[in-house]
């Protein structure tokens, strides 16, 4: 059992070592995603420097490689049942922020984070996604959201599951706490960024997508 449990981390660290945001980087800058913007080799940096198409891209990435390496090891390891999509999505997170190949300097993890938690069970996932959606809402800050995911997952899966499911998703939540403790300190001290997400929201409605620039100016 301890063998396929293993065979899952390792095909998921293979496939989280696609960093997507490298690929989509070096295509549009011939620059690494470390080398511009914030240096984060992730879905916001791209879409902040290339624009949201390429964010988006970059995203699609993400999500795919956690797919594929979660469907390959319930294929090869059936009777594994849920534990093949943990320890499956536990390679990936640990290959996308660590990935061999860019000397172990990778993202963070939060588009990995989304859609495993997703598969594991739809319910449950969506219920840590709210309860992220509501931190990001009332705090206005980027970094909480992808900690309490896997934090609200951790307790769903001592409460729900078992000891060695609430186990893993407490790594995650550590692994996600060592990505992020730069944010966390910046949060700490008062240096994070804000977002405030209701406003941006109202403004983009408020906004009529049919005006044109040449009715703008003349307004």
């Amino acid at each position: 059992m301890w063998t396929e449990k293993l065979y899952c981390l390792l095909i998921g660290y293979g496939f989280g070592n696609f960093v997507t945001a490298y690929v989509v980087s070096y295509w549009r800058t011939r620059q690494k995603p470390t080398e511009i913007g914030s240096g984060n080799p992730g879905t916001a940096n791209i879409g902040a420097v290339l624009g949201k198409k390429y964010g988006i891209l970059t995203l699609c990435g993400d999500l795919l490689k956690t797919i594929l390496a979660v469907l390959i090891c319930q294929l090869l390891f059936p009777d594994l049942g849920n534990l093949a999509i943990l320890y499956a999505g536990i390679g990936t997170t640990l290959g996308h922020n660590f990935p061999a190949w860019q000397n172990f300097r990778g993202g963070k993890g939060v588009a990995v984070s989304v859609i495993l938690v997703l598969l594991f069970n739809l319910k449950w996932g969506v219920l840590s996604l709210l309860i992220a959606l509501a931190v990001m809402l009332v705090t206005q800050n980027l970094t909480l959201p992808g900690i309490v995911i896997w934090l609200s997952y951790a307790v769903i899966g001592f409460t729900q599951y078992n000891l060695e499911v609430g186990l893993g998703f407490t790594f995650l939540m550590l692994l996600s706490l060592f990505s992020f403790r730069h944010d966390l300190a910046d949060l700490i001290h008062g240096r994070a960024k804000k977002v405030d997400w209701l406003k941006k929201f109202r403004h983009s409605r408020s906004v009529d997508p049919t005006t044109t620039d040449s009715q703008k100016r003349k307004n």
